[in-house]
């Protein structure tokens, strides 16, 4: 009689993609062989703002190999532009509502401006070197001092999804009423994804149909968006993401690349590989934007707040009112009755920011929770205790309660576990060599959002007794396919082992969420 393990969840597991990984036998996207493959190089501006005058490509024409040089003049027009939408809303998730090439306008350094083609990467890449590209200057602007008196506060950021300001009570008469305040500003430079592997997209077109290999975390939402820009029925679109080395978030949006291989591969008729270069990564797929945010707190002698004010201050593109979402915290983890919040952004020359690690909201805690030490030490009371002395059981903007909340005794427990109370709390008095040495603490948070859509997979038993689980969403490198192996195994009441997962491509269930997050009130 079998033995069934009681819960295979939490159970030590080796990762079901760690033999092909480490025996290179797993495909990524810019891996995968197809007969007459062709390649194509991005060539991106050298200026930040302006607009091209001329792209002369007649020598590159003339190189051997060279299929096709794609520029504004030639490109097709795209079908659509997408509404940005965060890519967990479960449709169309363009990176920004800007769609390169479509005419000679400069908006950023690095922005799409042609796309050589040819029938090996060294002869696109060296092709796309001998274009002769003229532009027109115009100054730009990049940084947060350029910005600062032209900055405008949104009625809504990422994707029109958070309001751009928010507020209860009166900020102005809790500062008054405080017997301490303190205020800080805490300055965040741009931050760039890096992934092990750069972003990519192979296309191959049969008939009307097209396949394209993408580096993504959402298929479905790389088939939604395709389909959105090139007018193509999502029926004739699969997308297949068996292996993503590594995201950090710039392959939660879909960017240019994905449609522009697909273009590329309809224009020459041949399978396109598109590869995004180490260097392009830091210019085509998004980025944590420069930031500077402003925190003020009032407190009484006590240790209670009654007021918290948190601006921040960032760049974004031409097209869209983006930001971190870094405020939303600190509207909620404290009970306090006077709260403002606001975002306050400026028009730069550079692409629309995106999502990165850790998401916004940890920016966001890391200038509120360094105010809240800054406080602690005003009043010479014990962070912690400062922290459990405001501490609430409900959404302090919303006033609705936790579904869950173990924030206290996470804070009790950590105290007890790490000595804290035997601590130094001097800043500054502990070293060890030319090292000065501190402890300290901190809240994160992070939203979780309900979901407004059904989840599917499909099951499969066969008559040897295994079973074969399917679902469309990718690996991007967290575990995804080992940890739903286990969760197969204690759904269908079987050994793990006897268990697959397969995964990464639209042709299966979709499981990618649509979801709300609610607006404070």
């Amino acid at each position: 009689m079998t033995t069934i393990t009681p819960s295979a969840v939490g159970q030590p597991l080796d990762r079901v993609d760690g033999r092909p990984k480490v025996t290179g036998s797993a495909r990524y996207s810019a891996e995968i062989p197809i007969p007459d493959m062709a390649y194509a190089y991005v060539v991106g501006s050298r200026i930040a703002a302006g607009r091209v005058t001329e792209i002369d490509p007649s020598a590159a024409l003339e190189e051997d190999g060279v299929l096709a040089v794609l520029t504004h003049r030639n490109l097709p027009g795209i079908a659509e532009q997408p509404p940005l939408v965060p890519s967990l809303a479960g449709t169309a998730a363009p990176g920004q509502t800007f769609f390169p090439m479509q005419d000679d306008t400069v908006h950023y350094a690095g922005q799409p401006i042609a796309i050589v083609v040819a029938d090996t990467w060294e002869r696109a890449q060296h092709a796309g070197r001998l274009l002769r590209v003229s532009y027109e200057e115009t100054t730009p602007v990049t940084t947060l001092d350029q910005g600062r008196d032209r900055a405008y506060e949104p009625a809504r950021i990422f994707g029109g999804w958070i309001p751009g300001h928010m507020e209860r009570g009166d900020v102005e008469a809790g500062l008054r009423e405080a017997d301490v305040r303190v205020e800080g500003t805490y300055t965040y430079a741009a931050n760039n994804h890096n992934p092990i592997e750069p972003s990519s997209t192979t296309a191959q077109w049969d008939g009307d149909d097209l396949l394209l290999y993408d580096g993504t975390q959402g298929v479905n939402a790389t088939q939604m968006t395709v389909s959105r820009l090139l007018g193509v029925p999502m029926s004739q679109i699969r997308v297949i993401a068996h292996y993503v080395g590594g995201s950090f978030g710039c392959k939660a949006m879909v960017h240019a690349h994905s449609s522009l291989a697909a273009m590329a591969a309809r224009e020459t008729g041949r399978p396109v590989k598109l590869a995004l270069t180490r260097e392009q990564m830091f210019t085509s797929v998004g980025h944590r934007e420069e930031q500077e945010q402003h925190v003020t707190l009032g407190a009484t002698r006590e240790g209670l707040l009654t007021a918290v004010r948190h601006h921040k201050l960032s760049p974004t593109s031409h097209f869209d009112d983006w930001a971190e979402p870094s405020v939303g915290t600190s509207s909620q983890i404290y009970a306090c009755p006077n709260y403002e919040g606001s975002y306050r952004l400026f028009r730069a020359n550079t692409m629309t920011p995106t999502f990165m690690r850790a998401p916004g909201e940890a920016s966001g805690m890391h200038a509120l929770e360094c105010s809240m030490d800054e406080l602690a030490h005003a009043l010479g009371l014990d962070p912690i205790e400062l922290r459990l002395r405001n501490h609430t059981d409900v959404d302090a903007m919303s006033g609705f309660p936790w579904s869950s909340s173990g924030l206290r005794e996470c804070y009790e427990r950590g105290a007890r576990r790490f000595g804290w109370a035997g601590r130094d709390p001097r800043p500054g008095t502990r070293r060890e060599g030319n090292w000065l040495i501190g402890t300290g603490m901190a809240t994160a948070s992070y939203p979780v959002a309900p979901l407004a859509n059904p989840q599917r997979a499909r099951a499969r038993i066969y008559a040897d007794g295994t079973a074969v689980v399917q679902a469309a969403t990718p690996d991007f490198g967290t575990g995804v396919a080992t940890v739903m192996t286990q969760v197969a195994a204690d759904a269908l009441g079987m050994r793990v082992d006897r268990c697959r997962f397969e995964n990464g491509d639209t042709d299966l269930p979709n499981i990618a969420p649509r979801w709300a997050p609610r607006a404070p009130a």
